[in-house]
C-alpha cells in the first residue's frame, strides 16, 4: 500500500503545483472555466476506471484465469478484452468528437445563453421582452451578432420573491429585500463595457459583489442586420465560454480512450502484484502539463495569453494519454505479460466481464458523477467551476494518500481471501482498511473545515487568482470536507461487494446516490451557491456508505479492535481541532492581504502543529500505535 499511496501522493503534489501554473497561466476568467469544464468529462472517466472501477470487474476474473489455468490463458483473456475495450472506445471516440457541441450542452449547459431573440427583418426594428435569472451572477453579458445593433430601451435588477410549495418555507429568507436598480439610470455605478469582435457587438455590465438582485428584466430594441438573421442573447457566462469548451473538449476527450486502456492495463500488473508504475501514470500526466505550461509557453511567447494557454494545456492532456499508455505497456512487455491486439471473441468470460464492468463503473465511480452533477449546475454562474476545481484538488489530497491505495490493494486481497474460503481473513482485511481511512481522513476532514482560507490563499492566490476567489474557494473546501472520511470509506467498503463478484447491488445504490446529490445540490444552489453543491456532494457521499453498509450487514461487521479504537480516533481528532484552531485564532491577520511567503509561513504553522498535537493524542490514547503503522503500510 505505500507503493500505491505513495506515488499517489506524488501525483497529487505535483497536481498542486500544475494547479498553482494554471492560476497564474489561466486565471480564473472564461479560459479557466472552459478548461476545467472540458477536462472534468475526459478526467472523470480518468478517476473511474483509473482508480480502481475498472479492475473491481477485471481483476476477479483476470485472477481466476491466472490461478486456475496458468498464465497464457489469462494473456490471451486479457488480450481479447484489451482489444474489444480499444475498438469499443475508438467507436465512441469517433462518434463523440463530431458531436461535441451537444456533449458539452449537456454537461455545462449554464455556458449557453440564457435567452435568445432571434430577427429576420432588417427593415423595422423589433422590440422584445427579457427576464433572466441573476442570483449569484458576478456579470451580465448581452450580445448583438452579424453586424445588428440593438438598444437597451430598460433593464431592471430586482429581487422577485419564489413561492414554491414546501421548499420556500425550508428556505425561507428573511433578510432586507434590495429595492430595485434601473440599470439605465444608473449606469455609471455600475462598471460596464463594449467591444466588437468577430462582427458581435458584446456588452458586459458587472454587479455588485454579494448582490441580492435575482432578477434582471427589461426591454430591447433590435435592429436586424441586412445580412440575415440577427441573434440578441444574454449571457451569466462570458459569452465565449461555451465554443471554447467545445473547441477544448475536442482535444482531451482521446484521454478517455487511453486511460480505459490505461486502466485495463494497470489492471493486470496489480494482479501479478506490480503496483508501481500504474500508482506512477498519474505522475507522468502532471510531468506533461507542467512542461507544457512552463517551457511551451515560454518558447511560444503566450504567458500573458489565457486563451492561448488553455490551448497548450489541453494538448498537454492529449499527449500525456498516450505517454501513460506506453508506459503501462512497456511495463507488462518487461514483466512477461505480452498483450496483443486480436480479433475478440463474445464468449462467456467476455460476456461475464462486460456484465460486471457496466455496473461496476457507475457504482465506483459515484463520486465522479455527483462532481459531474455539480458541474453541471455549477456551469450556471460564473467562476463556479473554477472554485470548485480548486477545492477539489485539495480535499483529494487525503483522498489520493489513502483512499485508493486502499481501494486498490484490498480488492486483490480481500479477493484472494475468499477463494481460499478465508471469509474471516477477508473481514479482517476491511477492517484495518476502515480503521485507516478514519484514522487520517478525520483529522483532515477538520483541518480542512476550521482552516480553509490559509489553505487556498497559500495555495493559489497569486496572480489573477484574487482574495476573492480564494474565499470563495475556501468556502467549497469547507463543504467538501464534510464528506472526505465518506468518500474514502466507500473506497474500502466497495472491494466486499467487487470481489463477491456483486456489482449489480452497488449500482442501485449508486443510483440513489445521485438522485440525493442532484435533489440536495438544486436545494442548496440557490441560496449558497456553489457552496451549495459542495455540501451537497459531501451528503451524497455519507448517504453511499450507509447503503454501502446496510448491503454488507451480513458480510462485514466492525470487530472489537475497530470499535475500541474509533472513539479514540474522535477524541484525538477533537483535540487536535481545538489546538489548530487557537492556533489560528492567534495568528489573525496573517492570511489576508499578507505576502506569499508570510502566509506559506503560516501555514506551515498551522499543518505541523495539527500533526504533531494528533499524532501525540493519537498515539497517547492508544488510538494507533507505531508497530501497527509499520505493519499496515508494509502490506
Amino acid at each position: 500500500m505505500a507503493t500505491v499511496s505513495g506515488f499517489t501522493a506524488l501525483s497529487r503534489v505535483l497536481g498542486f503545483i500544475r494547479d498553482i501554473c494554471m492560476g497564474f497561466f489561466l486565471g480564473s476568467g472564461h479560459a479557466a472555466d472552459a478548461f476545467f469544464a472540458a477536462f472534468k468529462f475526459p478526467n472523470l472517466f480518468r478517476r473511474i476506471f483509473g482508480e480502481g472501477a475498472f479492475n473491481s470487474a477485471f481483476v476477479p476474473l483476470f485472477g481466476k484465469e491466472l490461478n486456475e489455468k496458468g498464465k497464457k490463458e489469462a494473456v490471451q483473456f486479457a488480450s481479447q478484452t484489451f482489444s474489444m475495450l480499444a475498438i469499443v472506445l475508438i467507436i465512441i471516440t469517433a462518434i463523440a468528437i463530431p458531436l461535441m457541441h451537444w456533449i458539452t450542452m449537456i454537461h455545462a449547459p449554464g455556458f449557453k445563453a440564457a435567452t435568445t431573440f432571434s430577427v429576420t427583418d432588417s427593415a423595422k426594428p423589433q422590440e422584445v421582452s427579457f427576464g433572466i435569472n441573476v442570483r449569484g451572477a458576478k456579470s451580465i453579458y448581452i450580445t448583438v451578432d452579424n453586424n445588428g445593433d440593438a438598444e437597451l430601451k430598460n433593464a431592471t435588477l430586482l429581487y422577485k420573491k419564489k413561492n414554491i410549495p414546501i421548499i420556500s418555507s425550508l428556505l425561507a429568507d428573511d433578510r432586507e429585500k434590495p429595492e430595485p436598480v434601473d440599470l439605465i439610470k444608473k449606469s455609471s455605478e455600475y462598471s460596464q463595457a463594449e467591444w466588437i469582435k468577430d462582427n458581435q457587438w458584446v456588452k458586459k455590465i458587472t454587479l455588485a459583489a454579494g448582490h441580492k438582485f435575482n432578477t434582471l428584466e427589461g426591454k430591447a430594441l433590435i435592429h436586424a442586420s441586412e445580412n440575415g438573421v440577427t441573434n440578441f442573447k444574454i449571457y451569466r457566462n462570458h459569452p465565449e465560454t461555451f465554443n471554447l469548451t467545445v473547441t477544448l473538449s475536442k482535444i482531451t476527450f482521446i484521454y478517455l480512450l487511453c486511460m480505459a486502456l490505461v486502466a485495463h492495463l494497470s489492471g493486470v500488473l496489480n494482479t501479478i502484484k506490480v503496483f508501481g508504475m500504474p500508482a506512477a501514470a498519474p505522475v507522468l500526466l502532471n510531468i506533461i502539463f507542467l512542461l507544457g505550461l512552463l517551457v511551451v509557453t515560454s518558447v511560444m511567447g503566450i504567458k500573458d495569453h489565457p486563451l492561448k494557454c488553455a490551448h497548450v494545456a489541453a494538448w498537454c492532456v492529449f499527449i500525456a494519454g498516450f505517454i501513460q499508455l506506453g508506459a503501462l505497456y512497456i511495463t507488462c512487455i518487461r514483466k512477461g505479460i505480452r498483450i496483443h491486439l486480436c480479433k475478440p471473441k463474445i464468449n462467456a468470460k467476455m460476456k461475464r466481464l462486460f456484465f460486471l464492468m457496466g455496473p461496476g463503473i457507475i457504482a465506483a465511480g459515484i463520486q465522479q458523477i455527483n462532481l459531474l452533477v455539480g458541474g453541471i449546475i455549477a456551469s450556471f454562474r460564473e467562476g463556479a467551476i473554477s472554485y470548485l476545481y480548486y477545492s477539489e484538488r485539495v480535499y483529494q489530497l487525503p483522498l489520493g494518500m489513502i483512499g485508493i491505495g486502499l481501494g486498490v490493494v484490498l480488492l486483490p486481497e480481500v479477493t484472494r481471501r475468499l477463494r481460499k474460503g478465508d471469509q474471516t481473513g477477508a473481514v479482517t482485511s476491511m477492517n484495518r482498511g476502515v480503521e485507516m481511512a478514519l484514522l487520517i481522513t478525520l483529522p483532515a476532514a477538520l483541518a480542512m473545515t476550521l482552516i480553509p482560507y490559509p489553505i487556498i490563499s497559500t495555495l493559489f492566490q497569486r496572480g489573477a487568482f484574487s482574495p476573492g476567489d480564494a474565499m470563495a474557494t475556501s468556502m467549497a473546501l469547507a463543504g467538501f470536507s464534510f464528506g472526505v472520511p465518506g468518500y474514502v470509506l466507500v473506497k474500502v467498503l466497495l472491494p466486499g461487494f467487487f470481489a463477491r463478484e456483486n456489482t449489480k447491488s452497488p449500482m442501485i445504490m449508486a443510483g440513489i446516490t445521485v438522485f440525493v446529490n442532484i435533489v440536495v445540490s438544486l436545494l442548496l444552489f440557490g441560496r449558497l451557491g456553489h457552496v451549495g453543491i459542495a455540501l451537497a456532494t459531501a451528503v451524497a457521499a455519507w448517504v453511499n456508505v450507509a447503503l454501502l453498509l446496510f448491503g454488507l450487514r451480513d458480510f462485514w461487521k466492525a470487530d472489537s479492535r475497530l470499535k475500541k479504537r474509533l472513539p479514540r480516533i474522535i477524541i484525538a481528532t477533537m483535540i487536535m481541532g481545538i489546538g489548530i484552531w487557537l492556533i489560528n485564532r492567534a495568528m489573525e491577520g496573517w492570511f489576508v492581504e499578507s505576502g506569499f511567503g508570510q502566509r506559506l509561513l503560516g501555514l506551515s504553522v498551522l499543518v505541523i502543529s495539527g500533526l504533531l498535537i494528533y499524532a501525540i493524542a493519537a498515539l497517547k490514547l492508544k488510538a494507533i500505535s507505531i508497530e501497527d503503522l509499520k505493519n499496515e503500510y508494509q502490506k
